[in-house]
């Protein structure tokens, strides 16, 4: 379900020139990212999504001689971005979607991720529990460190009460009901590229066991895994009925 967002070189530009967020399947036409990633809030214009993908340096995948199919890059139709997001330094209701001009096609390493539909999951408090982050972002703490990995990592970070959190960020920024926070441990964190991904854990409905979408990577600290600050994410269940309600076949 991980998907990467591919931006033109420059406002004319019809090929990608770079991929700077990370979004998350949820239907055959539809992913999931932050607003902040989005054509309306970005320079350069968003052209298309890319899913498949895991070493972005080799396409197809392989191990010895088993490889996954070819990326898939489907083009941006429509973004359906919260009408109530400001930008610039408000992140909430950081949360966008993204309309596909084709299907994206399933197969054994493309699948979409569980919206929190359930009211099991929706009233759970995550707050104390590790849940998992995936991206391609920066993975060093240091300033310097321009770009991203070329390979897919995830990292677990614990959810932390927002009382905690507008602790840490307080006189930058104020942690609202509708966002969540994770991380402030030494070396986990997300990072710079991994905006838009998302914040996810397996769960348990009945008897089955499936990945589901908890949080979009919204916001955080500059140096990644080298401040206490825990990163600001969109939270999900928050936004189930605005999902569903924008979503169209």
């Amino acid at each position: 379900w991980m998907a990467r967002l591919g931006y033109a070189t420059n406002d004319e530009g019809d090929a990608v020139g770079s991929y700077e967020c990370g979004a998350a399947i949820i239907t055959p036409l539809y992913v999931i990212t932050a607003a902040h990633c989005s054509a309306e809030h970005v320079k350069l214009p968003l052209l298309e999504v890319r899913v498949g993908e895991h070493n972005t340096e080799t396409d197809p995948d392989c191990v010895d001689t088993a490889c996954a199919p070819p990326v898939q890059d489907i083009r941006v139709q429509d973004h359906i971005c919260h009408l109530d997001y400001l930008g610039g330094e408000h992140f909430q209701h950081d949360i966008c979607l993204l309309r596909l001009e084709e299907p994206i096609t399933f197969n054994d390493f493309v699948q979409p991720i569980c919206l929190p539909v359930f009211k099991k999951i929706i009233d759970h408090n995550f707050e104390g529990q590790y849940l998992e982050v995936a991206g391609w972002g920066r993975h060093n703490m240091g300033l310097d460190a321009m770009f991203g990995s070329t390979l897919l990592l995830s990292v677990k970070v614990p959810v932390r009460s927002n009382f905690f959190c507008n602790e840490k960020h307080r006189g930058e920024t104020e942690i609202f009901s509708t966002q969540m926070c994770a991380g402030g441990e030494p070396g986990k964190d997300s990072c710079s590229g991994d905006s838009g991904g998302p914040l996810m854990t397996p769960y348990t409905i009945g008897s089955s066991t499936r990945y589901f979408l908890v949080g979009i990577v919204s916001m955080g600290p500059k140096q990644c895994g080298a401040d206490p600050k825990p990163g600001v994410y969109t939270a999900v269940t928050k936004y189930i009925k605005w999902i569903l309600d924008n979503i169209y076949e």
